[in-house]
């Protein structure tokens, strides 16, 4: 198929069998053992995502750390700080693949998805491995992103670690929020139509921004005072950490709901 891995399937229906021949198929190969199995495969088919990835975490955290230079040597207050960082620290939970790349030619998280009912994967499992992967991104992504903004904008701000790390997690909590209304798009609706979705998120970053705006400051400062002040204790880190698993942890229900009566046809 067009898009998927076949040496992928093709070693999952070894193991399955691997497993049926001692009369334990189901039992011992548990929905998490099957989807660490299928995420691992997924992180190793295409060594070169890694390297995209971290090239265009590097320019993003460095874009961002320009923009907060820029914004620290003017009075006006610009929106377009927040929305190109509330558009971008979303990507983080991503591994730029080939399948990512092709979703609108190809269909492919409908292809993948499919595919994996035929073999048959449980979606449990497939939505624990893009919870996995999506784990995995965070962490990888991280180390870039926020690396590059500290050296190109954040080096002079006089954080601890426990500050940065503050900081970090709050943005991260942010982003797994995001990262469940991604998943949900992916998982249920066609590569165009999913397109369109994701398109509107930019009009409302623009309006949070602007909202922002009003109270004579903009996000980023917020987050970067906030941490600074309290570091781990930050009440916004945790209330951000909180909002973003339990988010993803219910649209990933939702999902799981609506894809068992999807039709992958």
């Amino acid at each position: 198929m067009t898009g998927i891995g076949s040496g992928l399937y093709t070693v999952y229906i070894d193991i399955y069998s691997e497993h049926s021949r001692d009369g334990k198929a189901g039992n011992d190969m548990n929905e998490w053992k099957q989807a660490w199995w299928l995420t691992r495969s997924e992180m190793n088919k295409d060594k070169l995502q890694w390297l995209w990835t971290a090239i265009f975490m590097i320019y993003t955290g460095g874009m961002s750390g320009v923009m907060l230079l820029g914004q620290q040597k003017t009075d006006f207050i610009n929106p377009v700080v927040d929305t190109f960082f509330l558009i971008m620290v979303p990507f983080q939970g991503f591994v730029f693949s080939r399948r990512s790349f092709r979703y609108i030619q190809e269909d492919s998280y409908t292809q993948m998805l499919a595919y994996y009912r035929r073999l048959p994967i449980p979606n449990e499992t497939v939505m624990w491995s893009r919870l996995q992967q999506s784990l995995m991104a965070f962490t990888y992504n991280g180390i870039f992103f926020y690396g590059s903004l500290y050296v190109v904008g954040l080096h002079e701000e006089g954080f601890r670690w426990d500050q940065y790390l503050a900081f970090g997690i709050t943005c991260t909590g942010y982003g797994l929020l995001m990262t469940g209304l991604y998943i949900y798009g992916e998982f249920l609706y066609s590569g165009k139509k999913y397109l369109l979705l994701s398109s509107l998120f930019l009009p409302l970053t623009i309006i949070i921004s602007l909202l922002i705006r009003t109270s004579g400051s903009y996000g980023f400062s917020i987050v970067m005072d906030v941490s600074k002040s309290w570091g781990l204790l930050s009440p916004i880190m945790w209330v951000a950490l909180v909002a973003g698993i339990a988010g993803l942890w219910l649209f990933s229900r939702l999902t799981l709901k609506k894809l068992s009566i999807r039709d992958l046809s």
